[in-house]
């Protein structure tokens, strides 16, 4: 009961602006996602995304086409040469003129067949094999490195959706502590500087979230780069962030000395060094067998005089002087560029091994700690403090500037959440990558309760 009858009055106002503050705080959000989303919200998941590159992306299909032109390289090499057909007329005269006394026409007919490949062809053959399962396991390395560009692009695009929803709720919310203390300025019971700080930090947050949104339009329009169905007058896709973290793979080592080298070998780079120097000893083999480049057996018959006799023979070069020396000397250093290199490829894929299973397991523990779902949880007790400190003005408890640290609080609490899943999520499909396994059939689901933004 009340008896002071302005008093009832100033309650009632009280409470009537409080309540808008709710209505529009709780319908404001989805309608500002709609608006984000430009219409009816479409989710893309990271799965759907990942499908997409590997069937679609312009590089992964230039990766898929130097594999079968190293393949065409490697059906040149197992070609045999072709035999040569030579047919020769001698002691014969010249068209039109007449025959020449005392000489018989001689004419022969020879077929010399190459035989370089059988010393040859085995090094050619070795070398363009080893050049194919090099350029799969590139092909591997860049759908690999794509699928992880595209994941970057699909996480910035869902914190940018996350920040720009959560600075457009703050708005809101500012708006109706805005509303709250013009009321209280025009019945006569609150400073005028109370209604134009709140006014201030209102317009601040206002800009941030135009800011943010053209942020959101531009990581969207960058994620929109890998999806093969993009056109100019499509909607732009939608990321989600799982609001749970992504369970470690099995396969991780439980501590780093304990790194398997099995791991190194998975790795597609790795593979594709170690090809590179089989090509190379192969190389140094082929250029060796090059000391004698020509050699052929030939056959054939010779016609003098109504009588027909065979030729037989074999030919070869005498290699009085080496020409291929300096070739050899170059295959010699590019095969130990290539053992430097695969030295160099797992020395970098050990440390890239141990650096991912560290950054996954500290990102995992702290992602699990924030995933609570209980009252005393991370955005828990972020939403609590900003409602206390809102309740605690209302009462005259305390100034306006700790309800304006409490909001601010609340939002910055709410993108930590986020950036840390979207860091956990990213940190165990690098480790996936790193261990060499087919991030796009390996990666992981959560086991999540959605997007909390849906």
């Amino acid at each position: 009961m009340c008896l002071d009858p302005f008093m009832c009055i100033l309650r009632r106002r009280e409470r009537s602006s409080f309540i808008v503050g709710l209505v529009i705080l709780t319908g404001f959000a989805p309608r500002v996602r709609a608006q984000l989303a430009g219409g009816p919200p479409s989710v893309l998941t990271l799965r759907a995304l990942l499908d997409s590159v590997r069937s679609n992306h312009p590089s992964v299909r230039a990766a898929d086409s130097r594999v079968r032109a190293a393949e065409g390289s490697r059906t040149a090499a197992r070609a045999f040469g072709n035999p040569l057909i030579g047919y020769q007329v001698d002691q014969t005269p010249f068209p039109g003129g007449g025959p020449i006394p005392g000489l018989e026409r001689e004419a022969m007919t020879t077929a010399t067949l190459p035989l370089e490949f059988l010393y040859q062809r085995s090094p050619r053959v070795r070398r363009a094999t080893a050049e194919v399962r090099a350029a799969e396991a590139d092909r591997n390395a860049a759908r690999q490195r794509i699928g992880l560009d595209a994941a970057t692009a699909y996480y910035r695009a869902g914190l940018a959706r996350v920040q720009a929803a959560t600075t457009h709720d703050l708005v809101d919310w500012l708006d109706t502590l805005v509303a709250y203390n013009r009321s209280r300025v025009e019945e006569g019971v609150a400073a005028e500087a109370d209604l134009i700080r709140s006014q201030l930090e209102r317009d601040r947050v206002a800009s941030e979230a135009s800011m943010q949104d053209a942020e959101l339009a531009q990581a969207r329009a960058a994620l929109g780069a890998y999806l093969s169905d993009l056109r100019g007058s499509a909607p732009l896709p939608i990321a989600a962030i799982d609001d749970a973290p992504l369970s470690l793979p099995a396969s991780a080592s439980p501590s780093p000395s304990a790194t398997p080298a099995m791991s190194i070998d998975r790795r597609p780079d790795v593979r594709a060094a170690r090809e590179r120097l089989a090509s190379s000893n192969a190389a140094v083999a082929g250029e060796r067998s090059m000391i004698v480049r020509q050699l052929g057996a030939t056959i054939g018959t010779m016609q003098t005089a109504g009588t027909t006799s065979m030729i037989a023979g074999i030919s070869m070069p005498l290699p009085l002087f080496d020409q291929n020396r300096g070739e050899v000397q170059r295959a010699n250093a590019e095969r130990n560029a290539a053992a430097f290199e695969l030295a160099a490829q797992e020395r970098t894929a050990t440390a890239d091994i141990l650096g991912a299973y560290e950054a996954a397991r500290i990102l995992t523990e702290r992602a699990t700690l924030l995933a609570r779902r209980d009252s005393t949880s991370f955005l828990a007790r972020a939403e609590e403090s900003r409602r206390i400190a809102l309740g605690a003005y209302r009462e005259g408890a305390v100034p306006l500037f700790q309800v304006i640290d409490a909001a601010r609080s609340w939002a910055d609490s709410r993108m930590t959440y986020y950036k840390t899943m979207a860091a956990q999520h990213q940190s165990v499909l690098a480790l996936l990558v790193a261990e060499g396994f087919d991030l796009y059939t390996s990666a992981p689901t959560p086991a999540s309760h959605g997007d909390s933004l849906r």
